[in-house]
Order: C-alpha cells, then sequence, then structure tokens
C-alpha cells in the first residue's frame, strides 16, 4: 500500500509534468516565427509575384511573426517591399544562390522558407533547408524546386497532373480557396456587385507592360461607341502621353484595388491575379495571353464562361475585344487557407 506522503509527492510530480508540458505547448503557440519569402518584381517580371507575397507577409506580420524578404536587386521589387515596411535582404557578390539563402535561413534563424520565383532555385537549396527543419512552401510553382518543398499551393487553373512529382513527398494545396488576393477581394468584405452594363472598360496589362500591350488594345477599343477607357499604367511608361492624350483616363498607384474595380464593368487585362479579382467581383473579362502558361490557365475561366481567352498575336485580326455574351455573377472566395495551413504545421515543427 503506497504511503499518503508518496502519494501525494507522486501526485505534485505528475502535475508539475503536466504544466510544464502545457506551458512548453503554450510558448511554441504564442512564439513568433521567422520568415523568409523569396520574390522578386522587376519591369520585365512584372509585379504579380511581389504583390502576392506581400499579401502572405501582411497577414503573417498581423499575426505576430517576423517577415522577411529576400530579393535581387531589381529597383521595383524592393520599392514595393520596403513601401509596406518589411526588410529585404541582396545577395553578396559574386552570387552564389545556394550560400545566399541558407546563410541567410541561418543567420536569420527561420522557420518558414516561402518561394515565389522562377530563377533556378535547387532542389538542394530546399533540401538544406529542410535539414534545418525549416519548413519548405512554394507558391503556384512549376519550377523543380517544388518538389522538395513541404507544401506547395495551387491556384485552380493550374494543371499538375503535366508537371513531374518525381520524388515528391510533400503535401499539395489546389483550389480558389488557395488564390491569394488582396483582403478586400474576399466575400465578407464585397459589398456590392459589379454592374453589368459595358459602359466602364478597364485595360491593364500589368503595372510595367513590358510589351507595350496598352496602346494598341485601346485604339482598337476607341471603334466600340459609348464606352469609356480607364487604364493603370506607370508614370514613366513611354506611351503614357498617348494614351493620355487618346481621352483613356489613366491612373497609377491605386491604393483600393477592389474599390476601383467596382466601377469596371469590363475589363481587358493580361493574365495574371487580377483574372481572380475580377471573378471575385462578378466582372467579366477578356484575358491577352502572352505565352502559352497564360494559354493553359485561361481556359479554366473560359470553360465556365467566366472569360474570353485572346492571344497576343491575335489582337489586330480580332474584329472585337469585348465578349458582350459574358455575363457572370460574383464567385464568394470566402478566405485564402494559405496562411492557416503554414502556421499549423510550423508548429507542428518547431
Amino acid at each position: 500500500m503506497q504511503h499518503p506522503v508518496s502519494k501525494q509527492i507522486a501526485y505534485g510530480v505528475q502535475t508539475r509534468v503536466m504544466v510544464y508540458a502545457l506551458s512548453k505547448k503554450l510558448e511554441i503557440v504564442l512564439k513568433a516565427l521567422n520568415v523568409l519569402i523569396r520574390c522578386d518584381a522587376s519591369i520585365q517580371i512584372g509585379l504579380g509575384h511581389v504583390t502576392r507575397c506581400l499579401v502572405l507577409a501582411n497577414e503573417l506580420k498581423a499575426k505576430g511573426h517576423n517577415v522577411y524578404f529576400a530579393q535581387k536587386d531589381y529597383e521595383l521589387g524592393i520599392q514595393k517591399v520596403t513601401e509596406q515596411g518589411f526588410h529585404y535582404f541582396l545577395p553578396p557578390m559574386p552570387f552564389n544562390y545556394h550560400q545566399w539563402i541558407t546563410s541567410l535561413a541561418a543567420q536569420l534563424s527561420v522557420n518558414i522558407f516561402i518561394g515565389d520565383v522562377r530563377d533556378g532555385l535547387a532542389i538542394k537549396t530546399i533540401e538544406s533547408l529542410k535539414q534545418e527543419n525549416i519548413l519548405t512552401v512554394a507558391i503556384d510553382e512549376p519550377s523543380d524546386y517544388r518538389k522538395a518543398c513541404d507544401l506547395c499551393f495551387y491556384p485552380p487553373h493550374a494543371q499538375l497532373s503535366k508537371l513531374d512529382w518525381s520524388g515528391f513527398t510533400g503535401e499539395i494545396k489546389q483550389g480558389l480557396e488557395y488564390v491569394l488576393l488582396r483582403p478586400e477581394f474576399y466575400s465578407k468584405n464585397v459589398l456590392n456587385p459589379a454592374k453589368k452594363t459595358y459602359r466602364d472598360i478597364l485595360v491593364m496589362m500589368g503595372g510595367t507592360d513590358p510589351m507595350r500591350l496598352t496602346l494598341p488594345i485601346i485604339n482598337k477599343l476607341l471603334m466600340v461607341h459609348n464606352i469609356k477607357i480607364h487604364t493603370i499604367i506607370s508614370q514613366d511608361h513611354p506611351d503614357r502621353l498617348t494614351i493620355i492624350n487618346t481621352d483613356t483616363k489613366v491612373y497609377y498607384g491605386v491604393s483600393n484595388m477592389c474599390n476601383f474595380l467596382k466601377t469596371i464593368n469590363y475589363a481587358v487585362i493580361s493574365f495574371g491575379v487580377t483574372a481572380y479579382e475580377l471573378i471575385a467581383l462578378g466582372i467579366p473579362a477578356t484575358h491577352i495571353l502572352l505565352n502559352s502558361d497564360h494559354k493553359t490557365a485561361s481556359q479554366y475561366f473560359y470553360k465556365q464562361k467566366l472569360a474570353m481567352p485572346l492571344h497576343i498575336n491575335n489582337i489586330k485580326e480580332n474584329p472585337t475585344i469585348i465578349e458582350p455574351t459574358l455575363n457572370i455573377n460574383r464567385y464568394g472566395i470566402e478566405q485564402c487557407l494559405i496562411v492557416k495551413k503554414i502556421l499549423k504545421e510550423a508548429r507542428n515543427a518547431v
């Protein structure tokens, strides 16, 4: 028979062990994690990768985590990141991609690495990060390094079966709930649907429009009567003054894209994240396809009568850029689940 005092001591030890275990678990839950995001923006690359990574970064920051960017020396990307108060790190010279990322991860005690870049990031770099117990994440990534990542997130249009997944042991998440939009586009924040008459037309070939497509598309639309043409284009774009002289309303640095798009009835865009912002608001569109990836991606929208695809080489020959039979309802995109999933997996790894 156990002595009462021994029983009390045993109970006390057991209680202290449970309290310690709970306190350690709470410490993990409350711990601020260090996140390193690898992405770029330039006139050639465009703004899409940095824009969606900033959505991720701001959500992580709002939850109390530390977010850093690893960027190449492209002025546009650096500008966008610093405007929102994030620190960035440039690669030392001579450039060694693997050494740059692994050394930076060690320097910052990184817990999570997020890649949204298509510039030769190697599988061995991801494997080295994983050996240091760093959660590795790829965003809408066709590059080979995804095959070594723990988590891969994709929008609905991605044709994953066409990619080589040999050796992949991670987890893939695909769907509208894994599309990174600015917070104002999620259905709980969208207060009114778009208008259904095609009077206000937006032309947006990306913020930088490196192929100078905005002006020829506007010239084509000028043949259509009773419409107002709007465009968002950089202040130093070589065609900006010519576009202004066409009586097009020109914008730059739109602070709330959701509110701006609510004034638009139809959009002509180069394919990108804007395609999802438009369906979130119920705005039909023509997708200008710049490459084979855009053609594949746009098929998801075309099959559901959400948009009309138009290849860049067919702009001059096409009788009209606007497709009048598109009249979609707003898709309610409730929220993006990427951050929730990342943090859950990172907590398990800590």
